[in-house]
């Protein structure tokens, strides 16, 4: 039987990369995985989707965990995925509950193509950053038979976009009656974050990076608009910004001018606004979601006009110097996921950094 190994120990050579070239491959993927991405569209943004006809997303829903609720909102991004949401790809939710393999199947005019099975999680860490690894095979009677045993196990066979825009609604409603649920999951220990910059010695792999557009098309980021205030609220959309905890970073660009405007360090689990905040303020009906944040760079955000910082050409010089090297946490080379109208994007660490350095030399001037 034909096989080869896939690890995420090299470069972009990855899970990531691998899946990536057989979605362009096929007109038919299963994904089989337990834990999920926050946002499907970090990943889809990157793929070529030009052949394919469906694709049947297989994960779990256990009762009573947290789990539910971060499971859901990335439900609803995988059926907001626009090639899914107008059914140019017919898509498939199923559940199996005791689901613990990570397996990957894709074909062709109903031919297999090749199947993945393997410790990586459909995460942006399982596919890029934690030392996994997988196997890959193209024997078709095995790939069979892997694909029989595994739509043997399915719970729950074919979620409705209905079902997951109501389960949605509950775990909002429960989240509104306990907002500290997920609070006691951690330890936080707040550091000196506050104080200095040096702030960027502390950085390390519990803090997630997320490029946080501020601003929308038809209402762009202004010149004249300053990012000063040491503490502020950054606002998302109706999605629940599932993987934005306490001390990540939010980058923060201008939509329209795409500069840099400031870096914040998040204070707060997400905060939803209330029925009483959005009849008072209707630009809340489409922005309701916020976290509370301490902004690190107040003194660039008083004149982030004046500086040349902008995400295509910070992207661009990254990738001048470190060819294969990822700017996404998923392992992708290009801000394209942000074409679909994401409130956010999830960045590599060393990009992330690479930003962070140009932001604060010039804040600590």
């Amino acid at each position: 039987m034909d096989y080869k190994i896939i690890n995420n120990l090299s470069g972009t050579d990855n899970h990531s990369t691998r899946l990536k070239e057989l979605f362009r491959e096929s007109d038919t993927v299963i994904l089989t995985s337990p834990f999920l991405m926050p946002d499907f569209a970090d990943f889809f943004g990157e793929v070529d989707f030009s052949q394919l006809k469906n694709i049947h997303l297989i994960t779990t829903l256990s009762p009573k965990s947290f789990d539910q609720i971060k499971k859901i909102n990335s439900l609803i991004s995988f059926i907001e995925f626009p090639d899914i949401k107008d059914k140019k790809v017919i898509s498939q939710i199923s559940l199996n509950n005791k689901l613990h393999g990570k397996i990957y199947i894709f074909k062709k005019d109903d031919n297999y193509v090749s199947a993945i099975v393997s410790s990586a999680n459909f995460t942006d860490s399982g596919l890029s950053r934690n030392h996994e690894w997988g196997i890959e095979i193209s024997d078709k009677v095995e790939i069979k038979k892997l694909e029989a045993s595994i739509l043997d196990s399915i719970e729950f066979s074919n979620l409705s976009f209905d079902e997951v825009y109501r389960m949605q609604k509950a775990t909002t409603d429960f989240i509104a009656q306990q907002p500290q649920t997920e609070a006691r999951e951690i330890d936080l220990k707040l550091t000196d974050l506050l104080s200095s910059s040096s702030w960027t010695s502390q950085l390390n792999d519990t803090i997630e990076f997320w490029l946080k557009p501020i601003g929308v098309t038809d209402n762009p980021v202004t010149e004249d608009r300053l990012f000063d205030k040491l503490d502020d609220e950054l606002n998302f959309s109706k999605l629940r910004p599932n993987g934005v905890k306490p001390n990540d970073i939010l980058i923060a660009y201008g939509v329209g001018t795409t500069k840099i405007l400031a870096i914040y360090r998040v204070t707060s689990f997400p905060i939803s606004a209330t029925e009483e905040e959005i009849e008072e303020d209707e630009w809340l009906e489409r922005w309701p979601w916020y976290v509370q944040a301490h902004n690190l760079t107040p003194n660039f955000g008083s004149t982030w006009a004046t500086h040349n910082l902008w995400i295509n050409s910070l992207k661009d010089e990254f990738l001048a110097t470190n060819p294969d090297e990822a700017i996404t946490a998923v392992g992708g080379q290009t801000l394209g996921a942000l074409n679909y109208g994401k409130d956010k994007l999830k960045l590599s660490p060393d990009f992330a950094k690479f930003i962070i350095d140009k932001v604060v030399a010039i804040n600590d001037r």
